[in-house]
Formats: C-alpha cells, sequence, structure tokens
C-alpha cells in the first residue's frame, strides 16, 4: 500500500538543487544565444562573401567580353555624331544664360513649374533644341487672364539672348482656374 502523501525533510537540499539547475538552465541559454549570434553573423559574412565573389566574377566576364570586342571592331565617330557631341558640349553654357534671362523676365505672380528641353526625346535637331516652359500664373483681380501670359511670351520672343536659336516663341496651351483667385496654368513652347 502507498501513502497518500510523503514528506519531505529535506527541503532546503531539495531549494538549492532547484536554483543550481535553474542557473545551470540560465548559462546554457545564455551559451546558446552567444553562438546562435554568432552563426547568424559569421552566415551574414559568408553571404555577402558569397555575393562579392559572384559579383567580381561577372564582372571579369563582363570586361573579357568587352576587351574581346575590342579586338574585334573598332568604333569610329560619324560627322553627324560628332556635331551632336560638339552641340552637346556646348550647351551648359548657353542654357546657364537663356534661365537666367528666363528668371529676369518672368514676372513676379507667375511661377514657372518646369522646363524641359526636347521633351517627346525626338532625334531630329530642330526637335533636340525645343524648348518647353509650363508655369503658373496668378492674375490679379480685375485684370484680364491671358494678359499676363501673352505678355510673358511677347517679352520671350522681343528679348535678344533668351530668342536667340529659336524662330518661334508661342503659347502651346493654358488653361484657367478659379481656385482662391485666378490661376492661369501655360505651357511655352521655344522652337
Amino acid at each position: 500500500m502507498s501513502a497518500p502523501f510523503t514528506i519531505n525533510f529535506r527541503r532546503e537540499a531539495f531549494r538549492r538543487e532547484v536554483a543550481r539547475a535553474r542557473r545551470r538552465v540560465i548559462l546554457l541559454g545564455a551559451w546558446l544565444t552567444y553562438f546562435g549570434v554568432l552563426v547568424v553573423i559569421l552566415g551574414l559574412y559568408g553571404l555577402n562573401c558569397a555575393s562579392l565573389t559572384r559579383y567580381a566574377f561577372q564582372i571579369d566576364r563582363q570586361a573579357a567580353r568587352m576587351r574581346a570586342l575590342k579586338n574585334q571592331q573598332e568604333w569610329t565617330v560619324g560627322a553627324a555624331e560628332l556635331v551632336t557631341a560638339e552641340q552637346f558640349y556646348a550647351n551648359p553654357r548657353r542654357w546657364r544664360d537663356k534661365l537666367a534671362r528666363l528668371a529676369t523676365l518672368l514676372p513676379p505672380n507667375a511661377v514657372v513649374g518646369s522646363v524641359a528641353v526636347n521633351p517627346d526625346n525626338l532625334p531630329s535637331v530642330e526637335d533636340q533644341q525645343k524648348l518647353v516652359i509650363s508655369g503658373e500664373f496668378r492674375v490679379p483681380a480685375g485684370q484680364d487672364r491671358m494678359r499676363g501670359v501673352v505678355q510673358l511670351v511677347n517679352a520671350l520672343h522681343a528679348d535678344s539672348v533668351f530668342a536667340s536659336g529659336y524662330r518661334n516663341i508661342v503659347l502651346a496651351n493654358s488653361h484657367a482656374a478659379e481656385s482662391g483667385g485666378t490661376v492661369v496654368s501655360f505651357q511655352i513652347e521655344c522652337r
């Protein structure tokens, strides 16, 4: 026959054993965490090394392919490409002058939203020089909506610095909106 319960007269020894087991589990967890983090870090370094090695091999293959192509063909620049390259080389100074002049000709109640050169990306020479100016014009109360925009187009057309290189400066489109005053959005094309 078994007893319904037993009395442990060594309670103090039992508590020491439980504390010792708890301490061993905590130390084991700390060591496992330490080595787990170390394995993750070393794994990430290994993945980075593998990726870098693969990228280096890819660059080597591309360089070898380019060396092989260089030995097979020689690239000659045609006259049309040379003229286009010379025009692009001279462009920054000319565009700086045009944009500085645009800033001085712009009335205080007009805002330029964007300036785009050849926005349609067309290959012809006249299209490569096409300049499109988009912006907004805030119309004072009691004034004609289109008057300021038309004056801006006329000022751009009459200015010798801005109009140089363009045969035609026109108002491509405009749109008036009544939101907190009249605002006319415009698009000017210079060809």
